[in-house]
């Protein structure tokens, strides 16, 4: 017969994950009454921490992103798993957002300047982890000193809050992120972002009535946080959870409210790819009067991309020939449908894409990059043969290309 012991024992062995963010500033130790009387043995609460939207592509699982004042990147923490399955869709819903925030290309957009800081907000972030990882907190008293001596770290709210919900103890994780918004310091934008969505995915899962619980919560946010980032974490929430017509009615809002926003637009692409609808083309024409001119190569090969990964093959085909029409010199553009063609695995048409590209009249440095690209694909899934044949015709054009 199986004991309570044991029952407890086996409902800690099934992970799941709740990641959130964190700032510095106000008293965390008395909002909520806790006698520390609950408690964890063992490695039963995992310390694995650790954090990931390009809009085109994510997987997800509860948590919530991280890019706290000690980190550059979002946080992701692992946590044992509550029977009621509710808890992974917090944390995939954290997740999605960490990842429609990409630390690494908001990294690159910063000045250089800053990189020193970055690398000591890293070693900061994993000296914080390592921390974590070798004295995992199990009681309510632990984690009330870890906030303490990290108010700014998001992680270590959301190792709280998940604690709490491991517990079933929702009514006590709902102050402890308040107490993490509060506390938070104001300039951790992205620190305090993440903790409203966790919030957020909390009223999801826990909320009565629910739709209330997330609109207020999100209202919320949106007094606090750069709302087309709210927005997109909402919009993620929905699609996630299987809430289509809030979905739906939360992009046709996004398409006015930020209209000139090319990631707005290509997530209502997505959304409609997604469901197998009709009225892409019309979707996209909107978008191309609504969103600057300079951004329009990104949406169609965008859109494009979309379309071979969840659409029809045959259109993103069409989108990336009217571009190349238009602009034959653009070696990125061709790279990145020859990619498409490849992960489709066509051989034939892939060929012919490199026969073509390869065939243009483009600087010996812009050639070079499509001949080794050819040759790459020719030595992972051609023959002897093939191999010999692409370097022959590199050799031809060097030679017809001159000193």
């Amino acid at each position: 017969m199986e004991t309570s012991s044991s029952r407890r024992a086996k409902k800690m062995s099934n992970c799941s994950d709740l990641t959130l963010n964190q700032d510095p500033g106000v008293d965390t130790a008395s909002d909520v009454d806790f006698d520390g009387s609950q408690m964890l043995q063992g490695n039963d609460i995992p310390g694995n921490l650790f954090v990931d939207e390009d809009c085109t592509n994510e997987e997800y699982s509860v948590t919530v992103g991280a890019e706290s004042g000690a980190s550059s990147f979002p946080l992701k923490i692992t946590l044992e798993a509550v029977d009621d399955s509710r808890l992974d869709n917090i944390v995939n819903g954290i997740m999605e957002h960490v990842n429609e925030e990409d630390p690494k290309a908001e990294k690159n957009k910063r000045p250089v300047k800053n990189k020193a800081k970055e690398d000591w907000e890293l070693q900061v972030s994993a000296a914080e982890q390592r921390l974590l990882e070798k004295d995992i907190p199990r009681t309510a008293d632990a984690f009330e000193k870890f906030v303490r001596s990290s108010p700014n770290s998001s992680f270590v709210w959301i190792k709280y809050m998940a604690f709490l919900v491991f517990l079933s103890d929702i009514g006590k994780a709902r102050p402890i992120a308040e107490r993490a918004l509060r506390t938070i310091n104001s300039r951790e934008e992205n620190e305090k972002l993440n903790v409203w969505v966790a919030f957020i995915n909390l009223e999801n899962e826990y909320g009565n009535p629910r739709e209330e619980a997330v609109t207020n919560t999100f209202q919320r946010a949106l007094q606090y946080c750069d709302p087309k980032k709210v927005h997109l974490a909402l919009l993620a929430m929905y699609e996630r959870t299987g809430q289509h017509k809030l979905a739906n009615d939360l992009l046709e809002q996004m398409s006015k409210k930020f209209k000139h926003s090319c990631k707005a637009w290509l997530r209502r692409v997505k959304n409609i790819l997604k469901q197998g609808k009709d009225g892409i083309q019309e979707i996209v024409k909107r978008a191309l009067l609504c969103i600057p001119h300079r951004k329009h190569i990104k949406f169609i090969s965008q859109s494009a991309i979309l379309e071979f990964k969840c659409g029809v093959p045959d259109r993103g085909r069409s989108m990336f020939e009217g571009m190349l029409l238009e602009y034959p010199k653009r070696t990125d553009l061709w790279s990145v449908y020859l990619d498409q063609e490849i992960r489709l695995g066509d051989v034939d048409l892939i060929r012919a894409l490199f026969e073509r590209a390869t065939s243009l009249c483009l600087p010996a440095r812009k050639m070079k990059f499509l001949f080794k690209k050819y040759l790459d694909y020719e030595k992972s899934c051609g023959d002897e043969e093939k191999v010999e044949y692409v370097k022959v015709k590199a050799m031809e054009f060097v030679n017809s290309s001159g000193p």
